[in-house]
This record gives structure tokens, sequence and C-alpha cells, in this order.
């Protein structure tokens, strides 16, 4: 299993999270189904080799080797499948910042995912060829994080205050009340979720949700133990019940059955 951290480019660092290149072509990738749970993030992958089955909420699509992937924000459990192995580079956005490189609202593409050609038309096609016939992943990484600064040149019109709201949700690990948001934004709840729904995918209430999932996720899944008695699993919510609800929502399991039988995709990568 190898999997490569590279640094984003300087015209694109406050708009890309991380780059990572993940290389197997042996058995141990290739499992009946790997989970992935809601992350916040919004993604874009390439898959140089292998095939990649993605199944979210029943729903599910093949993306065939050499084809751009677009995999908008998650709020619900979903699986991949890998037929032969795979190489693929993921680009993580932030998720504040995604919106910039695309030219629909970011709920059409929740829970989901697509080609990119289906977004950006023919030229994708050139991009994918181009990233085909490249020689070596480090020349692949360099041209598409190419083809993004295109995209982010091209469109100018930022939600500032959108992105900040996200951020401060980020930072405080989703803790900060959608009213106190609101306020302090000077936005009703309603027009607040809208804007939301249009640049980031899902409403501010839910996406807090999945930052404080999140937040006791990555503590979680590098347990051994299925006891779960410290108080750090579920210091962030009113009770464990509430926890656990969380849990079982974002995970498709409980916190025990999942320590014990989870085979997680995000288990692969240190947080």
């Amino acid at each position: 299993m190898d999997i490569t951290f590279f640094k984003p480019k300087r015209e694109l660092q406050d708009s890309v999270a991380k780059i990572w290149v993940h290389q197997n072509r042996g058995k141990e990738i290739v499992l009946p189904s790997w989970l992935i749970v809601p992350d916040g993030e919004i993604k874009i992958i390439f898959p140089f080799y292998g095939n990649i089955r993605c199944t979210i909420a029943e729903k599910g699509r093949l993306h065939r080797t050499s084809n751009l992937i677009i995999s908008g924000m998650r709020t619900e459990p979903g699986y991949l499948n890998f037929e032969h192995g795979l190489g693929t580079i993921g680009i993580i956005l932030q998720p504040e910042a995604a919106y910039r490189f695309f030219d629909l609202s970011m709920f059409e593409i929740a829970n989901g995912t697509l080609s990119a050609s289906d977004l950006f038309g023919d030229k994708v096609r050139e991009w994918e060829d181009k990233l085909m016939d490249l020689p070596s992943v480090v020349q692949k990484v360099e041209y598409i994080q190419d083809c993004l600064i295109q995209r982010l040149r091209r469109k100018k019109n930022r939600d500032s205050l959108i992105e900040y709201a996200v951020k401060d949700l980020r930072m405080n690990a989703g803790r900060k009340t959608i009213q106190d948001l609101s306020l302090e934004l000077g936005f009703s709840r309603r027009h607040l979720n809208r804007r939301f729904m249009e640049s980031i995918g899902v409403g501010p209430k839910l996406l807090a949700n999945v930052f404080r999932f999140q937040s006791i996720y990555k503590i979680v899944k590098n347990r051994k133990s299925s006891k779960l008695q410290d108080r750090i699993f579920y210091d962030r919510y009113y009770d464990q019940a509430h926890f656990i609800k969380d849990f079982r929502r974002f995970t498709g399991s409980s916190p025990g059955r999942y320590i014990e039988d989870a085979t997680d995709y995000g288990k692969l990568f240190p947080d």
C-alpha cells in the first residue's frame, strides 16, 4: 500500500487542503467493499489505474480508469469497490472553497459522484488524455494542478461571508450554534441555509454535525478496543446516546461494531 502526499501549488493553497496519490495493485485492496464516511470534504479524483465503483445512499456508479471524478459533499455513509487494485490521485478541496471551481449549485452534486466531463464539458477529455499520457505520477499531479489553476482564474466572484462561516464551523468542530452564526453574519437562518446549500451543498446545521462527528471519528477509527468509556468520545454531545445516534447515522453502525468490523477506507490515511 503506497500513499504519497504532495503540497499544493501556491495559487491553490487556500482552495486545496491536500493532494494524495494512492497506489496498490495487490490483493489486499480488492475487498468486497470499503466504507467511506462523511468527512466535510469535496474531492476531485483521477483513477489512472483500475476502476472505482462508488455507492452512496444505495445509488452506485462505476467510474472507469482515466475518467476524472467529482465527489460532492457527503452526509451519508457509502462504499468503494476496487476491482483490480488502484492508482488514484486525490485532490481534497477546502469545503468553503470548492465552489470556486464549479459553475453550478453545490447542492446538485451533494451525496454523489459524477464524471467531471458532466460538469466541465469536452475540455475534460483533453485533460484526461494528457494525464494518461504523462509517464510519471509527479507529472500527473503537476498537470492536474495546472488545470485547476486555470479553473480558479476564470471565476472571480467569491462568497466571503459563507467562506468565513464554514471555516468558523470547521475550526470549532461544529460546536458553534447556527443561531450565533446567523446573528454574527446578519442573516436570517433561512437565508443562511440557502447560501450554504448554494455554495457548500448542505445546510449549516448538517455541516456542523459532520464536523463534530469527524472530530470524534478520527479518534474512534484508530482504536482497537470496542469499549467506549472514555469521556472524550462524547464530550461534544449532550450525552452518550446522542453521540451514538450521530455515529450510526454517519457510519451505518454502532461505535463498538465499527471498531470490530469496519473495513474503513479512511483508516488507510493518516489524519
